[in-house]
């Protein structure tokens, strides 16, 4: 086979399979593989090269301080920031909100809490009251964007709570 007849097999591969099933460049490489004594017609190995991400390094830096974003532990670790991210998402972290309660209450306000609660089943224990008990509710909505932090956790794991700040 001559490299003048490469035109001729393209045209016949084409004729064969359809119109674009090969390019001029692939009946090219396939024949200067074959000149090298290569028939075989496995395909090369590809891939992406190596990881050079310590994925150990990376979990001990979250766990740490969970609350660092990625672009901070891509400048930690010296890397892009979404290379980080995917890495995160491989070790099994995601990005959870801190949960806000209305208020944090004192060791003495959750006493009294739980003691009237209490009462309150006990009463309609003894005479129910609670279907008769009509309510509403309203809905406030405040324009306040304020900035919630997030932290990475495992997916089962809950954030922690913290104190909603006054609006």
């Amino acid at each position: 086979m001559s490299r003048n007849q490469l035109p001729r097999i393209r045209r016949a591969y084409c004729t064969a399979f359809g119109a674009h099933s090969v390019s001029e460049r692939t009946v090219r490489r396939w024949y200067r593989k074959y000149e090298q004594g290569d028939e075989s017609l496995e395909s090369e190995p590809r891939g992406r090269p190596e990881s050079r991400v310590d994925t150990d390094t990376l979990k001990e830096l979250v766990e740490a301080d969970p609350s660092l974003t990625v672009r901070e532990l891509a400048a930690d670790l010296n890397l892009a920031h979404p290379t980080v991210h995917s890495h995160l998402r491989r070790i099994g972290k995601v990005k959870k909100l801190e949960k806000w309660v209305p208020h944090e209450l004192t060791e003495k306000q959750e006493l009294t809490r739980q003691q009237m609660a209490s009462s309150v089943l006990v009463r309609n224990e003894v005479e129910p009251f609670l279907d008769r008990i009509v309510t509403c509710d309203e809905k406030w909505i405040f324009c306040d964007n304020r900035k919630r932090s997030g932290q990475w956790l495992d997916a089962d794991a809950r954030p922690c709570q913290v104190a909603k700040p006054n609006i």
